[in-house]
């Protein structure tokens, strides 16, 4: 068993160099590419956030959001304004003079922010 093992990646020590740089990249790619994908959250996940959102709605508390949008994953924090739930779109005050609205459904993770509290 352990000869059919050491034989099958026998091919990988034979590999030219351009072969080798361009799987990595190739390995690196993907990686930047799961990166930067929406993440799957199963319906704890969602309840988990939304309590995080409505506790920090209810105390007036700063979160540290993650959105992911066209441009790739955006971190910014900010104190949540208001949410409307028939829209989907929650409205965050991030110290600039204008709220910052975002989708709900491009939300992937929420936590409150550590240098507000």
């Amino acid at each position: 068993m352990s000869k059919k093992l050491n034989q099958q990646f026998a091919c990988s020590k034979m590999m030219l160099p351009e072969h080798r740089s361009s799987l990595q990249e190739h390995n690196d790619q993907l990686r930047r590419d799961e990166e930067n994908s929406r993440p799957v959250l199963d319906e704890q996940q969602w309840e988990r956030l939304q309590q995080i959102f409505e506790w920090a709605l209810a105390e007036r508390r700063a979160l540290k959001v993650t959105v992911f949008n066209r441009a790739g994953r955006e971190i910014f924090t900010g104190i949540p304004l208001s949410g409307d739930p028939t829209a989907g779109r929650i409205t965050f005050s991030s110290g600039s003079d204008r709220p910052h609205p975002v989708n709900a459904a491009d939300i992937a993770h929420l936590e409150p922010a550590e240098d507000y509290l």
